[in-house]
Formats: C-alpha cells, sequence, structure tokens
C-alpha cells in the first residue's frame, strides 16, 4: 500500500522536477527522457541503498535503511487474515468507482471541457508542454515568451507526456487524468493518512477509503468550479504528505523502523506537491504546524518521566522554533499579489461554523452523516486529548481559515492568513476534507467497536447463557457465528459510506452535470464555436497563426485545433509586434505596419466568436471589432458556422 500510494506523488516531483532540469540543459521533455530518467533514478536509488546496507549492516541484519510504518497486514485473527486483500481493495475500489462515476457523469463526452476560463490556459498549457517539450514551472509563465515566468506546471508536465505518448486530444486526456487524481490518488492518499493517525487497522481503512468519496468539498469542488486542476492535483496528494510528517515525527501508531524511510519520502514527496500547486505545500506546512507541536510536548513529558536526555529536548525545542519561523517566513512570502485576489467574504461567521462542522462549505446541502461522525471523533479525540489534540488543532486551524476568509471583513488581517490562496472561500474549502476525514474516519472507529461489541455479546450469551436475554432475541443469538461482530462493523462502515452520498454532493454533482456541457449558449465554447474549432484543421495551414480574443474562448484553437495564435492566455504579456496585431489586425488593407508583422508570424488567420467574454473588461483586443460587421477592407469570410466566423487577411497576399 505504501507503495501504491506514493508512487503518485513521486510521480508529480519525477515530471515536474525533471523538467525544469532539462530545460535548463536544453534537452527535451518528452516521454522518452521522462522514462529514462525514471530508470536512471531507481538504479541510483537501488546502488545509494545498497551501499547503505554494506556499510551499517552485518550479516545478522537484511537492512537497516528502514521502511515505513503500517508496511504490512492489518493484525487480524488467523482466521480473517486472508480477507485483509478484500478489504484493502474495497477501500480502494468503493470510493474509485463513486468519483469515477461523478466525473464521467459531469463530463458527459470524453472529449467535453469545463466551460470556465481557467481552462483556457490549462488545456493550452498542456498543448504548449507537448508542442514545445519544455516543461518548466520557472519558464510557462503565460505561454508565451514575452511573459515566461514560474507557473506550477507539474500536473501540466504529467497531462502532456500521456498526450505525448498518444492521446488524441488534449481534453480527452485532461478528463482522464482528472478521473484517475480524484478517484484513484485522492482515496490511497486518505488512506495513507489515516493510518499514520490511527494505525493499521481494517476498520479505519475502510472506513477512510468509503468516506473520501462523500466530501462535496474535495474533490468534487475544484472540478465544479474554475476549472482549478492544479489545485485539484495538489490537494489530492496533500493527506500523503501529511502522513509521512507525521510518521517522521513519531507521533504514528505504526513506526517505521528507522526515521529515513518517512524523511526521505517527504523530500522526494515535497516538490511535486509545491510544483503542482505552491499554495498545498504552505498547507502542508501549516497542517504540520500541531505535530510539530505535538512532538515537542510528547519529548517534554518523556524528559519529566526522564525516559529521554535533555539534549534530545533541546534539540526538539530548536527544531520548533526552526519550524515554525521558517513556517512564517513560507507563509507570507508564498502568495500572490493582492490584485490577482479579489474575493471577498459573503456570509456570516454562524454560517461559516455551521458549515465547517457539517461539511458543507460554500453552501451546499448539510453532511449530516458526515457531522455527526465528526462530532463523535471530536469527542473521541476529547478523550484521549493527550494523545490526539494535534488532529483537532489541524481541523481547527482549517475550519479558522475558512471562517476568515469566507466571513470576516477585508483587511489585512485575513489577508495575512488567506492570502496564500487568493483570498478565496473555494480553494480553503477544498481543504477542509484532509483534516476532516481523520475526525470522521475516528468517529466510525467508536461506532464500530460498539456495534461490533454489541454484536459479540450477543453470540457469546446465545451459546453460553441465552436465558439471560430477551426470549425474542434467544433464537437469534443462538444462531450468531462467531464472525458477526466483524461483519456488522464492515457492513456499518459500507452503510455509512453510503449515506455519505446523499443530498450533500446533489449541488456540486448538478453544477458538474452543467459546466461540462456544450450547448448554444455555452459559457466558454459554444456548439458553434466547437464546430469550427473541428474544422479549422482542414482550413488553416498547420504553420499559420490565428488571431483571437482569449475572453471569448478563441484562444483554445491552439489547444483543440493545434494551430498556434496570438494570445494562448486571457493574462499575459505580449511582444510589442503580437500587441500591435491584436490592436489593428483588421487595418491591414491601409496600415502598412501590420502586413509586415503579418508576414512575419504567419497570421493570416482570425477567428471572429462575437463579443461575449468569459472574463468582461477593457477592450484590449480592439483589432479584431471591425470584422464581425464587415468593414474591414482586404478580409475575406473563409467559413462561417452560425455567428462564428473564420477570417483570412487578402490585403497581406
Amino acid at each position: 500500500m505504501n507503495l501504491i500510494t506514493l508512487a503518485a506523488p513521486v510521480s508529480f516531483s519525477m515530471a515536474s522536477v525533471l523538467a525544469v532540469l532539462l530545460d535548463v540543459l536544453n534537452v527535451p521533455f518528452g516521454p522518452f527522457t521522462y522514462l529514462a530518467s525514471c530508470f536512471v533514478t531507481i538504479l541510483a536509488a537501488l546502488a545509494a541503498r545498497t551501499l547503505w546496507i554494506r556499510r551499517y549492516s552485518d550479516s545478522r541484519t537484511a537492512a537497516t535503511c528502514g521502511v515505513l510504518g503500517a508496511n504490512g497486514p492489518v493484525p487480524l485473527s488467523t482466521k480473517l487474515q486472508r480477507l485483509w486483500p478484500l478489504v484493502v481493495f474495497a477501500a480502494v475500489a468503493i470510493p474509485a468507482a463513486i468519483i469515477a462515476y461523478r466525473y464521467v457523469r459531469g463530463f458527459g463526452q470524453p472529449d467535453n471541457l469545463s466551460q470556465t476560463f481557467d481552462n483556457v490556459y490549462h488545456l493550452n498549457a498542456i498543448r504548449h508542454i507537448a508542442e514545445t517539450q519544455n516543461g518548466s514551472s520557472l519558464t510557462l509563465g503565460n505561454l508565451t515568451e514575452a511573459s515566461a515566468g514560474f507557473y506550477p506546471a507539474a500536473m501540466h508536465d504529467l497531462m502532456a507526456l500521456v498526450f505525448m505518448l498518444g492521446g488524441s486530444s488534449v481534453m480527452e486526456v485532461v478528463n482522464i487524468g482528472t478521473v484517475v487524481i480524484g478517484a484513484v490518488i485522492w482515496p490511497l492518499s486518505c488512506i495513507f493518512l489515516i493510518t499514520r493517525i490511527v494505525g493499521n487497522q481494517a476498520t479505519a481503512i475502510l472506513a477512510a477509503g468509503v468516506l473520501s468519496a462523500g466530501f462535496s468539498a474535495f474533490p468534487y469542488l475544484m472540478v465544479a468550479f474554475g476549472v482549478l486542476y492544479p489545485n485539484h492535483a495538489a490537494i489530492a496528494i496533500l493527506p500523503a504528505a501529511l502522513g509521512l510528517g507525521i510518521e517522521a515525527l513519531g507521533l504514528s501508531p505504526c513506526k517505521p523502523s528507522s526515521i529515513w524511510p518517512p524523511l526521505i519520502g517527504l523530500a522526494v514527496v515535497a516538490p511535486g506537491l509545491a510544483l503542482a500547486h505552491p499554495s498545498a505545500i504552505v498547507a502542508l506546512i501549516g497542517f504540520g504546524a500541531a505535530p510539530v507541536l505535538a512532538a515537542l510536548v510528547r519529548s517534554w513529558r518523556l524528559f519529566r518521566r526522564r525516559k529521554t536526555t535533555a539534549r534530545r529536548l533541546q534539540i526538539w525545542l530548536v527544531f520548533t522554533v526552526a519550524y515554525l519561523a521558517v513556517a512564517l517566513l513560507v507563509w507570507v512570502t508564498i502568495r500572490p499579489s493582492l490584485a490577482a485576489a479579489p474575493w471577498t467574504p459573503f456570509q456570516s461567521n454562524a454560517r461559516a461554523i455551521g458549515e465547517v462542522l457539517t461539511s458543507a462549505p460554500m453552501g451546499t446541502t448539510a453532511a449530516w452523516v458526515m457531522m455527526v461522525l465528526t462530532v463523535i471523533g471530536i469527542y473521541v479525540c476529547a478523550r484521549r486529548l493527550g494523545q490526539f489534540w494535534w488532529v483537532l488543532a489541524m481541523y481547527a486551524f482549517g475550519g479558522a481559515l475558512y471562517l476568515i476568509v469566507s466571513s470576516w471583513a477585508l483587511g489585512d488581517f485575513r489577508t495575512f492568513w488567506t492570502g496564500v490562496w487568493y483570498n478565496d472561500s473555494f480553494r480553503l474549502a477544498a481543504l477542509l476534507p484532509a483534516v476532516t476525514l481523520p475526525l470522521a474516519v475516528m468517529g466510525t472507529q467508536w461506532l464500530t467497536w460498539r456495534l461490533r461489541a454489541l454484536c459479540d455479546s450477543l453470540a457469546a450469551r446465545g451459546k453460553v447463557n441465552p436465558q439471560k436475554l430477551p426470549p425474542v432475541i434467544q433464537p437469534i443469538a443462538a444462531r450468531l457465528p462467531s464472525y458477526t461482530g466483524v461483519a456488522a462493523a464492515v457492513a456499518a462502515v459500507l452503510v455509512l459510506g453510503a449515506a455519505a452520498q446523499g443530498g450533500t454532493l446533489s449541488n456540486v454533482q448538478q453544477r458538474l452535470d452543467t459546466i461540462f456541457e456544450t450547448k448554444q449558449d455555452s459559457y466558454l465554447l459554444t456548439t458553434d464555436e466547437t464546430s469550427m474549432l473541428a474544422i479549422l484543421p482542414d482550413l488553416v495551414p498547420r504553420t499559420d497563426v490565428v488571431v483571437a480574443n482569449p475572453r471569448t474562448g478563441g484562444s483554445l484553437v491552439y489547444a483543440v485545433s493545434n494551430r498556434k495564435t496570438l494570445a494562448p492566455h486571457i493574462f499575459g504579456d505580449r511582444t510589442p509586434d503580437e500587441q500591435y496585431l491584436l490592436d489593428h489586425w483588421a487595418e491591414a488593407a491601409y496600415n502598412n505596419k501590420v502586413c509586415p508583422i503579418v508576414k512575419e508570424l504567419h497570421a493570416y488567420w482570425a477567428l471572429d466568436f462575437g463579443d461575449f467574454e468569459v472574463v468582461p473588461g477593457d477592450e484590449p483586443f480592439i483589432g479584431l471589432r471591425d470584422l464581425s460587421d464587415g468593414s474591414a477592407p482586404g478580409m475575406r469570410l473563409e467559413k462561417s458556422i452560425g455567428k462564428v466566423n473564420l477570417y483570412r487577411v487578402t490585403a497581406c497576399d
């Protein structure tokens, strides 16, 4: 399970870091270089492990480099041990089926796209990486040379690799990749985290899996809103990274054989998490503060009991102070400018607290099952406060962030805490399941423990002393097999998982069902615009460039039709020549400056998708506004579908 779970986070790190290194070395980024680099990395890791064993192991020790905790089968009875693979399979397969079904239902067709403005960038970025064979997060920027700069590209890199291996379209690759991230990586990551908090227990593993599919805030919200594919990928692997940190701090019930496996694992996973989206690494640091303080408290308690040395306590104290100092530095440094963080609060404090407690952020229907399990989980932690206070603290921290961003007044205090996430309530709502799930699982365990004890007691008394039972129950208790308690516990977990799929997910499912639908009045691409992009490769030569307004969806000609465009993203800088064409392209017949630039850039074509823009604002693309009324001379209408037009400039022939 450990290896399977960490395969995805490690792949994110491998792809994103490799893309940066290959760009520095001027080597193409593609499937061959990725697979070759993976092979070399594996050989290097095996060689390092061999040298480690030879240096630090004696003839009686197999290895001292160690393994992660919770690395074996669940401690079940001999009769039930053979059911362990079935438990793991169910814990992964059930949420995978549920989440995949919801996603596929929302997508409709494999090549449908999200009708949201962020998608202009994400789809074009994947095409850009595949086209240029450069996926460096340091230069991806806004997809033009003039706006080269940092943008977290881990998700785009992996999607581009799949596309380069033979994907039929960028949209299909993105949709399939999104299903894999949400339906497979997220449940595995959740299970990994839970085993680091409560141990390698069958009920906890099964509950973590089935309940991971029951939160509206994640994984569904990041696909239904935005669309925020990078956040979707980053948050999916966040629980695994958090679990590695908890294990490295020694708080996990299942201890690793040495501190090195979780430390190395965290060091390997962290780059992929940061380059999937930097806000996720900030969230990891924020959530990790409570476990770090818990490790310091544990060391203090051991010192008072004379079970550890003063030097060891001092080391933990120095580490904690350093961690908090670095956390503060990262917190105030890794954040966008206020100009990119326009979201405002929209509700009261009381409502925000209620949404956190009922796992119903952003106004969705209350998740009553999750609320009951969470409250019971809080009770369990309160009863064992010395052991689990830090689990409560992580939950409180996540809830406080959502409370501040969604209900507190605008100002420096709000921006300090939530500016990392653009002051956006949606992004912080998506973090809540990662810290709510541990409490919900602990609540599920509490219920199943009592149900199992009741069933076992009935079965035992039915065979040994049935006369003390009510007459109605006696014949039933006498027939109960010895495994009744286990069966009842498993059934209870499955019932709770099914109940969690109730009304709480209806709102987000409804948005999923509509946001990927292509209609005549769709927000980003209408049916006519989609039809135009489908036939455009037959009309426009491969070497030519299409001028289009990205705010109308026209720039998706790059991702969908594989034809370059001057403005592949709604935002970003352009070269002076590119900007001049965006301002004056339709003036080619009478503006002497236009045609030389058209010929140099091969920008002979223009798409007119009308005047509806997904992000209305100032008019930076005025060079196309004379096309729709036919007032621009020197232009030929090459193709028209409804109100969608494709023009070619003839004045420059």
